[in-house]
């Protein structure tokens, strides 16, 4: 009887001991879901990314504040290299708001716009009606045109050699082997069918072939899914505001801008201030004559819109109302279709031209060699449906 209590209070020992000891505790992992697992490995690898922190600028993640038009929750475009999550297409949702009435918003403007607003309002072909954009729009910030300013000055002073480490390295890539995939051939296959009316009448308007389109709307926007996560017309208005180094506000305190570069900043801000101030200027021409709210667009970090991402400055020239319906919206997919047919149109392509001037025409859209050879790719793919590991005038292996 003895021995029996004497094994029951140690069982009862080392029980409590298992259950409150620390080192037992972290001894037991917690289950991981599938998913978990797979992502955590994933991230080990190197083939997920974390996601990016959120921007602390006191905009929302539309760019507008509650008392403007919402602006549709548009997504950034990975990097060519990256593969395109599955998500609703944003362009469309775009294209639902643009669909509805005009109507004019209330709210104040904040007095941090009025030097940049006085000077549109003297501008001949705005006048003072612009006025009413500004209305209810979130506030200036430095934030858009000190990521201008830190790109600028990493690629001034901070550019570093290559490494000679002696290894042999393979010849990189010539096109971005992530977006030349079955996937992806399907997906652009079905934007041609969707939209067949609207490619067959671009071939009989333009000499650029259907595949050439789609291949290059699809590496701009994945066929409109990431249209830009910012407002088009707030990033482009911080931008034009931010014309003298105090208007910076600290902005780009993370690159080592010192005293010694004054005169490079201050030739550098007026640069790309008078560059944004002419795209702004273009994109509220552009929203007048259309009817657009420019509070409900949106864009990349520098201003591009639509479908096929043109600057406001190339719509004039460019754009094309490619469904008839009197109104360009370069959401709207014949319109978009129409306008990248126009811009390689007028840029250099032509029926039956060699891949030479191919992929000189659609470096005047994006003038990295591997962008061209990855739309001539993709292009290729669709037409023969066998996927090409480079662009069509490389080598067979």
């Amino acid at each position: 009887m003895r021995t029996r209590l004497i094994f029951c209070f140690l069982s009862l020992f080392v029980l409590n001991f298992c259950l409150c000891c620390p080192f037992a505790a972290e001894a037991a992992p917690t289950p991981k879901s599938k998913n978990a697992e797979t992502k955590t490995r994933a991230v080990k690898k190197g083939t997920a990314k974390a996601a990016p922190a959120k921007k602390t600028t006191g905009k929302n993640s539309s760019g507008a504040t509650g008392k403007s038009a919402p602006v549709p929750a548009g997504k950034s475009a990975p990097a060519p290299g990256d593969p395109a999550p599955a998500t609703e297409n944003a362009a469309a949702r775009v294209c639902a708001i643009l669909d509805k009435p005009y109507a004019a918003q209330g709210g104040e403007i904040q007095p941090s716009w009025q030097p940049l607003l006085q000077k549109l309002q003297s501008d001949p072909k705005l006048n003072a009606d612009v006025s009413g954009w500004f209305r209810g729009m979130q506030d200036y910030s430095p934030q858009p045109m000190g990521e201008k300013i830190k790109e600028l000055f990493k690629k001034d002073f901070m550019r570093r050699p290559p490494k000679d480490d002696g290894i042999p390295k393979p010849p990189p890539s010539r096109i971005y082997r992530n977006v030349v995939t079955p996937v992806n051939v399907q997906k652009c296959r079905d934007f041609l069918t969707a939209n067949q009316k609207a490619f067959a009448a671009v071939e009989d308007n333009y000499p650029v072939p259907r595949n050439i389109l789609v291949s290059l709307l699809f590496v701009e926007t994945r066929l409109g899914v990431f249209v830009g996560k910012d407002n088009a017309f707030w990033s482009l208005a911080c931008m034009a505001a931010a014309d003298a180094p105090q208007r910076l506000k600290g902005a780009a305190l993370d690159v080592p801008i010192g005293a010694q570069h004054d005169e490079w900043l201050a030739r550098r801000l007026k640069e790309k201030s008078s560059w944004a101030y002419n795209e702004l200027r273009s994109l509220l021409i552009f929203c007048r004559a259309n009817r657009i709210d420019p509070r409900i667009l949106p864009g990349s970090a520098y201003g591009a819109i639509g479908i096929c991402q043109f600057m406001p400055s190339n719509i004039t020239s460019y754009a094309d109302d490619g469904d008839k319906d009197g109104r360009i919206n370069l959401f709207s997919p014949p319109d978009a279709i129409f306008s990248a047919a126009r811009y390689l149109s007028k840029n250099g392509w032509s029926k039956g031209m060699g891949v030479e001037g191919q992929r000189k025409a659609l470096k005047r859209y994006n003038n990295l060699n591997i962008y061209a050879n990855t739309i001539l790719a993709l292009a290729e793919s669709i037409r023969s449906g066998v996927i090409q590991t480079g662009p069509p005038d490389q080598r067979k292996r």
